[in-house]
């Protein structure tokens, strides 16, 4: 640490122990931008109506190649590591190109890591030296991107790790880390210097967003959450923060941050009430930062489809790239982010502004987004009918027609308490083809439940499932021609969940159909409140063409249940991709 820096530190420190209200003393910038305020009862809006987000994970450790928990991952040395951050050079880095594809990817924010858990800032910070300016590079890099991206129009948060393997106070170390005491550090002290690069990150560049990560370890007193909090918003009142800053305790922060997979239901606040959340996304399936090895990537149509699904839960998408060690962000995330943008460019009227779904559930594979009087029907399995049913639907519908080719209106009907809509024979689009339905008044739905057909069955599509998951999601519903199936299903967290009410007590057969991969083989169980019947899949005639296999028996009361399908093991890297599970009353 230079005396320069030595010296700020201790005057930052200063102003902490007065409350954290002091400004410091290291030297303002040129030019400092002067924090907007905003009404509180506004500072949400443009967020909420924002809905896609880009996030970007680059630091030093894009060096390495081996995403941005290396440091970790390989154990290395604290001084190894930081004469090879040093070494950051980004001489390709041109913030105008970054603004530019983030424009037309169609995003309305962006934010990026100012320091992640390596300690290693990208910006010139006068609380230390482990930074941009001090590596070889030698120049600011949040300066000129926020620059670029004010002048696109798009606003600029900022990731900050609380974590920090570099600083000598903060505490507990690795656990590998066996040369390194802890005696003399001390992590008020370390929270003191985290405080004081919060501060130089409002003051200097007005960020939107403050977005928190690596909290986990210490507890909301010991980070000194709340104070921060309400410092930063004191310098801010426009400044929106995650709810990372308090350990992403429920009802604290500005949003949630579920971190890959999307929530089967939304997020809600401990009341019940619908929270503001963003589901932070990577694109590809191994790590945030840059990763040199990386061969899987979600595909285009699957993130279009994974920002409506969101869009249609209340949500925000925060979707990742990692740029290289060179400053360009690699061609793998570039395509995808404009194909993105091509959709959004025919069809942002559905998502950006948008609203939740109405309904509870959909008969069909898609989702719905709202504005006002007008539903927007992104339909991502075509229906063989040709039948688009919108089911318990009260509202009169005035209209309906594909964003595609408004001229040209679709006709409707009213069957029973649904509403069906006649689509012509193809999509216009195979990902998410968007039907507009204009109402006559607000949306009035009535509430949608499952129950035995006439013959007794009870039929569990996968397009009527909660799809329950936790951080690594890996399956997701695919449209295979003349079916939709739950595919890529990879991770035992992943499961399809029903709920669903039988009149009468009675004995059922367990059937389920799905497409059997490469032999079958894997295991499965399916669950029906609490009993479990354990399975192993058969062959089906193709990976894409289900069957349908029996399981087993269950007794059933009348009234309310719940089925799960859980996968127990997995043949040639997937389980299998599931149709449906069907009860069929036992003969009597």
């Amino acid at each position: 640490m230079t005396v320069r820096r030595s010296v700020a530190v201790a005057a930052i420190a200063v102003g902490l122990l007065l409350g954290l209200g002091a400004a410091a003393a290291a030297p303002p910038p040129a030019a400092p931008v002067e924090p907007a305020a905003v009404p509180a009862a506004d500072r949400l809006q443009w967020f909420r109506e924002a809905k896609f987000g880009l996030f970007i994970h680059w630091g030093a450790y894009a060096i390495l190649g081996r995403e941005e928990w290396a440091r970790q991952l390989l154990q290395i040395p604290r001084d190894e590591y930081r004469d090879m951050a040093l070494g950051f050079d980004p001489t390709a880095f041109d913030p105008d190109a970054w603004a530019a594809l983030a424009k037309e990817a169609g995003v309305r924010y962006a934010v990026i890591t100012s320091k992640h858990h390596d300690g290693f800032a990208l910006y010139d910070s006068a609380l230390s030296d482990f930074d941009v300016k001090g590596a070889r590079y030698g120049r600011d890099v949040l300066g000129p991107l926020a620059a670029s991206m004010r002048r696109a129009g798009i606003p600029l948060g900022f990731y900050y790790s609380i974590m920090d393997w570099h600083h000598p106070d903060y505490l507990p170390r690795r656990p590998w880390e066996k040369d390194r005491p802890v005696k003399g550090a001390d992590f008020g002290r370390y929270m003191d210097f985290a405080a004081g690069q919060l501060r130089e990150l409002v003051t200097q560049y007005d960020p939107a967003v403050l977005w928190f990560d690596g909290e986990w370890e210490h507890s909301n007193e010991e980070q000194r959450a709340f104070a921060i909090g309400k410092t930063l918003l004191d310098m801010k009142p426009a400044l929106l923060i995650n709810d990372r800053l308090y350990r992403r305790e429920p009802g604290f922060g500005d949003f949630g941050t579920p971190e890959n997979f999307v929530p089967a239901t939304g997020v809600r606040n401990p009341d019940g009430s619908p929270r503001l959340w963003e589901a932070c996304v990577t694109m590809n399936w191994n790590g945030w930062g840059y990763n040199r090895t990386e061969t899987e990537f979600r595909s285009a149509p699957q993130l279009i489809r994974q920002l409506v699904e969101i869009v249609s839960k209340g949500g925000n998408l925060l979707l990742n790239v990692g740029p290289g060690p060179d400053g360009r962000i690699p061609e793998e995330f570039a395509v995808r982010l404009r194909a993105i943008g091509a959709w959004l460019r025919a069809n942002g009227e559905a998502v950006y502004g948008a609203s939740a779904s109405v309904f509870d559930r959909l008969p069909f594979f898609g989702h719905c987004t709202v504005k006002g009087r007008t539903l927007y029907l992104h339909v991502m399995g075509w229906p063989n009918d040709g039948r688009l049913r919108l089911p318990g639907l009260r509202t009169e519908v005035d209209k309906a027609y594909l964003l595609a080719d408004r001229a040209k209106a679709l006709a409707f009907g009213r069957e029973g308490k649904d509403v069906v809509v006649r689509l012509p024979a193809r999509a216009p689009d195979p990902d998410a083809a968007v039907v507009a339905v204009e109402l006559a008044g607000d949306p009035a739905v009535e509430p949608f439940a499952i129950v035995a057909g006439k013959d007794g069955r009870v039929e569990l599509p996968v397009c009527l499932a909660d799809l329950r998951s936790e951080m690594g999601q890996r399956a997701y519903l695919d449209h295979f021609y003349r079916t939709t199936m739950l595919a890529n299903w990879q991770n035992v967290n992943d499961y399809p969940e029903w709920t669903f009410t039988t009149a009468k007590p009675g004995t059922y057969e367990v059937r389920a159909s799905y497409a059997g991969m490469w032999g079958g083989a894997a295991g499965y169980e399916v669950e029906v409140d609490g009993k479990r019947l354990a399975a192993k899949t058969e062959p089906s005639p193709s990976v894409y063409f289900p069957a349908t296999f029996p399981v087993g028996m269950v007794e059933l009361g009348a009234g309310r249940h719940t089925l799960r399908v859980r996968i127990t093991g997995i043949v040639n890297n997937h389980a299998m991709n599931l149709e449906k599970v069907v009860l069929v009353p036992a003969a009597r």
